[in-house]
Formats: C-alpha cells, structure tokens, sequence
C-alpha cells in the first residue's frame, strides 16, 4: 500500500484523478488500515494482518459513490475490529455467499404440494380406499394449495383450512389433515441436501391442530343389520332382479361382503388369482395390513365355483362400465334393496353386521380378529404372536355365520350351485 497518506475527505477522494494503467492508493492519516484504492474507479479498503499471518489481508470496504467517506470509515471500523479479533472478513464474505447458493438452491427445489404427493405416492405401498381418499384430498379437498410449496404452508393456514372444510364435514377435514400430515412426514425425510438434511428445515405445521386440541371429535357408526331385520334383507338379497344381470353380480357380491366381512375395496377389486378354489380360500393383500388369508364357508365356496364356471373375466366381479374394468361403488343397487325390504344398509354395515355375529357365537377375540383383518392394537401384544388360529377353526366359524344369515336359503342354494358346477 503506498506510503501517501491523507485526511480522506469527499473533497479529497473527489478530486483524485482516475489511474486506468496501475493502483494508486491514499491511506487515511486518523485511521491506520483504511485506504482509498484508485484505478479506473475508486474504491476503499482495509488492509492489516490477521492473527499471526506474515503478510497483510485487504478486504474491499465499497465503491465511492456508493458510500460516502464517512459511511466507508464506520464500516472500515467494523472491519478492522474483526481482523484484530482474528476473523477473516473475505472468508466471511464466501461462506454468505455459499449460504446465499444453498439456500438459493434450496428454494428452487421445494416441493410443491401435488409435487410432494406423487411423490408419497409412488414411494409408498397404499390400499385402495387410501388411494382413493388421497386423490380426494388433493384434488377436491386441498385443490387450492396443490401448487403452493410445502414450505409456504403455515399453522395458521392449516387452522383455517380445518375450520373451514368442517363446516363441509367433520370427519373429511380430519381425513384432509392426515392426509397432509402424512405427505408432510414423508417429505422432510425424502427431500434432503448434498449434506443429507431436510431441504424442509421445518416441524410439520399439521401438529397445530393437536397442540390446539382442534381435531374433530368423530363418533364411530355402530349400525348394522340386526338379527331380527337378516330374514328380511337375505329374501330381498335373492329376490333382487335387474336389467343386466344374468350373471347375478351385484347379489352375488354383496351376498361375498356379508358373510366375509371384507372392506367394499376390497371385495370390488376381488381378482381371480386371490382366490383359491382347490382349498377354499381367499387372499386379501393389503399393503396396510399384510396377507390375509380367509377359509369361506361351504355356501361361499359354492357360489365362487358358480361364479369362475359363468365368468371369462379376471375379476371376481367384473364391470363392462366401470374403467377399472371391475364393480364400483353400486350405491343404486343398494339404494333399491333398501326400498325393496325396508332395511337401510351402507356396504361398510355388512362389515359391521359380520363381525357382530362372529362375536355373539361366543369365538375368542384373536378368531374375531383374524375374521376381520383387524390389525394388532399394540404392537407390544406378545400374547398374539404365539396364538395361531387355525384355518379349521375359521372355517367353522365361517359356517356358523353363514348359517345365521342365510338360514334356509343356504342348503337351497347350494343344492342349485353344486348341480351347476358339476
């Protein structure tokens, strides 16, 4: 740095002539380490040694004309306070500027929300019904935010958008919610840096709604056909008769939910090869609560038999409508048995209805819940994993329910069944 030292005033600095060919440089006379650097512009600077380095460390302070004099030597002064404490600013310089690129590069790459659930999608091994429920949330539900960034997300915005889909239905905007929590969970752990941390530096804002205790309360259905109203459906069940169906489908399948209890998804989407007709089985595989194999009763066995000898179809239950190519959601069917005995009845009731005659047959609480496809309450039920209910044992209570609900039109029916199958 050049020895020519000078008050560095706005007069001074102003008249100092421009140096295009080398550096000119004019140290301050009141503050040591504070300079005028001139070339084809004019800058200040700073310039001392650090610690125990040997040579010195110039670090730019700014543009005249940018600052002014007195603005330069304020943060001049800053400066070399630093430097005398051993900090390099030109290195605190870089990491701001490597920061800046992070997260630069961070907020181009957060997740939008629709962004976020193809992703869960994709990754996750979900049911039907959850994928059905899900797609509702994202396009129905939550279609506003489908391209707002996860990141852009806040508490108040989760508590708004709970009140207001409540006043559609308490127990969708609990299911919006988990829905979101869900995506939420999944993205903080899939959405990580080069130095493998959460691009979503963030708590998932859906835990407001706990912490504020504002989750609906949802008081679970309990209605199921009783045993008093079973005669009266089970004759409307095999009296029913409507255009297009030789091929008794729509009895057929809801005569399969009532005396296996499955979920309406499930048994919609009920394929062939689930379905083992040397030993009498049939295999739900459900990604949420694993294999689950069912003995049908004889009366059930029969009418599967039927159903493969009538059907070219891989579905158990085939739909030339539907654009899954099997049965869906027939709300009309059931609307018309309702009318037909006076019974009303949702799909999920014949679940219902199932699992409270397995239970007034006096079984233990494991059959019942092998029945159902219940899962584990507690993972720490160490007494479930050493009972194993055997498939005798179900299949007698298989029978013993289809007893109960069909009565007579059991041995009726299966008489018929048989003399097709064979």
């Amino acid at each position: 740095m050049s020895n020519q030292k000078t008050k560095l005033t706005k007069t001074f600095v102003d008249s100092v002539p421009l140096s295009p060919n080398k550096q000119v440089f004019y140290r301050d006379s009141d503050l040591i380490g504070f300079a005028l650097r001139v070339t084809a512009s004019k800058v200040y600077v700073v310039e001392r040694r650090i610690g125990d380095g040997k040579s010195s460390v110039r670090v730019l302070v700014g543009r005249h004309g940018e600052l002014t004099p007195a603005q330069a030597r304020e943060k001049a002064q800053m400066l070399l306070a630093q430097m005398a404490a051993g900090i390099n600013p030109n290195n605190e310089k870089k990491k701001d500027k490597d920061l800046k690129l992070v997260n630069y590069a961070k907020e181009t790459q957060q997740p939008t929300l629709m962004t976020a659930y193809n992703a869960y999608i994709n990754e996750r091994e979900l049911g039907v019904k959850s994928l059905e429920d899900y797609r509702m949330c994202v396009e129905d539900y939550l279609v506003e935010w489908k391209d707002v960034k996860l990141i852009d997300i806040t508490r108040k915005m989760i508590q708004e958008k709970h009140v207001e889909l409540t006043i559609r239905s308490k127990a969708r905007a609990n299911l919006a919610m988990r829905f979101l929590r869900a995506v939420f969970n999944f993205s903080i752990e899939h959405y990580l840096d080069v130095n493998d941390k959460s691009i979503l530096d963030i708590s998932n804002p859906v835990n407001t709604l706990g912490a504020k205790k504002a989750w609906n309360k949802i008081r679970k259905r309990k209605t199921y056909i009783n045993e008093d109203q079973i005669p009266d459906w089970i004759r409307a069940i095999f009296s029913y008769e409507d255009r297009g169906q030789a091929l008794e489908t729509n009895r057929d399948f809801l005569l399969t939910l009532v005396l296996t209890g499955l979920r309406r998804e499930e048994c919609e989407s009920l394929h062939w090869s689930n379905v083992d007709l040397i030993y009498g089985n049939i295999i739900i595989k459900n990604p949420e609560n694993g294999e689950h194999i069912l003995p049908m009763g004889d009366f059930l066995f029969e009418l599967m038999k039927k159903r493969k000898r009538a059907i070219q179809s891989d579905w158990v239950f085939p739909s030339a409508r539907s654009k899954s190519g099997h049965l869906e959601n027939i709300s009309k069917v059931r609307a018309k048995i309702n009318k037909l005995c006076n019974v009303k009845f949702t799909f999920h009731d014949l679940r219902r209805t199932f699992g409270s005659i397995a239970e007034s047959l006096d079984y233990g609480q494991y059959t019942i819940k092998r029945l159902l496809n219940h899962k584990k309450e507690h993972d720490n039920d160490v007494t479930a994993a050493y009972i194993q209910v055997s498939d005798k044992r179900i299949r007698e209570a298989m029978n013993e329910i289809e007893d109960i609900i069909l009565k007579n039109y059991k041995n009726e029916f299966m008489v018929k069944f048989k003399a097709q199958n064979n």
